[in-house]
């Protein structure tokens, strides 16, 4: 069993935990911290690529105590000295170049980057071939992580790619992170027979996720044809599915014709005005209540949960599970609503 941790954006580690139980089946969660689950697997790495609430996933290479002053920092050092890190470049043809990122939580007196160039320092003692590079020409990144007394040194073993799904994905203004989408179709329960919605699909994110699991259709839509250009582009010709432009107020489905409702709301900020949101989240919330059929769930990102639930309650939509994250500075919460 080798050790590893995944980032996921905080307050969605339960969500990932959940993940990694029903993809990886012989992981074992170690434990969760604020934006990590550890994990130990023996697995391939192809099937932890399947994690797609993560950001990140690093190999842990050694965990161990540290001190918080500056004079600890050569313990540090030869501490790294002694790690065996010659898989991290097996494989690799040229020149073995590496980079170590590092973060602290606590009191100490030295800094993130005294930290890493004491790490750096203990693996150039090894491996006086190996050279310190850039992000653009390293081969492999290590990262430290100190929080209180404790250090925890890994190999990162994905890049930006994993997280944005390939260089060639299109994203709307205020789109979502895949990821983040990701633990909203989690959060749906996603089931083979599902009839699957995003009233506001911008460029196709939760779309795109929810093609995953199976399903029987999925439609999506929105008011900017923009938007939906890149939507069409980014979810290409999959059956069963009906992406088109349309208000989210005034939806072009039947009454009680969905399973499942999904939708990253508009926070008045980067589209739309404040002034505008509870009429708008009043007519969508409506809307969504109309067209699930009685028990059906959605799942709502906003950061107004003020005028959601009241919207909410208005259309007979009940919530049942409330998660606040953390997302690009602002502190939005996930709704899981059930029709009554």
């Amino acid at each position: 069993m080798i050790r590893y941790f995944a980032t996921v954006l905080p307050g969605l580690e339960t969500v990932l935990s959940d993940e990694i139980k029903m993809k990886i089946t012989d992981a074992h969660i170690l434990e969760s911290a604020r934006g990590k689950v550890f994990f130990a697997s023996a697995c391939s790495l192809d099937r932890l690529m399947a994690l797609r609430t993560a950001d990140n996933l690093y190999r842990v290479i050694d965990r161990f105590e540290v001190g918080p002053h500056r004079i600890h920092l050569p313990a540090l050092t030869e501490r790294i000295a002694r790690l065996d890190l010659s898989f991290a470049m097996n494989g690799l043809a040229g020149e073995r170049c590496f980079r170590v990122n590092a973060s602290r939580r606590g009191k100490q007196s030295y800094s993130r980057f005294e930290a890493a160039e004491a790490a750096r320092a203990g693996i150039a003692k090894r491996y006086k071939d190996w050279r310190f590079g850039e992000a653009d020409e390293s081969n492999v990144e290590f990262r430290l992580d100190i929080d209180d007394s404790e250090a925890t040194f890994s190999l990162r073993l994905t890049d930006a790619a994993f997280r944005y799904r390939g260089a060639d994905r299109q994203f709307a203004p205020a789109a979502l992170r895949p990821p983040v989408a990701h633990a909203m179709v989690r959060l749906s329960d996603p089931e083979e027979a599902d009839v699957f919605v995003d009233p506001c699909c911008g460029s196709g994110t939760i779309v795109a996720e929810r093609l995953q699991y199976p399903y029987a259709r999925i439609a999506g839509g929105d008011l900017s044809p923009e938007a939906l250009k890149a939507a069409l582009v980014n979810v290409k010709d999959r059956p069963n599915i009906d992406l088109r432009e349309w208000d989210a107020r005034r939806l072009p489905l039947d009454a009680g014709s969905v399973d499942k409702v999904a939708a990253n709301l508009p926070f008045g900020v980067q589209i739309g005005r404040k002034e505008d949101i509870p009429e708008l989240y009043r007519g969508l919330l409506k809307e969504t209540g109309r067209i699930l059929r009685k028990g059906g769930v959605a799942v709502m990102l906003t950061e107004c949960p003020e005028e959601l639930l009241a919207s909410a309650e208005a259309a007979s939509l009940f919530c049942v599970r409330t998660i606040t994250v953390s997302l690009k500075g602002h502190r939005p919460t996930l709704f899981l609503l059930r029709r009554g």
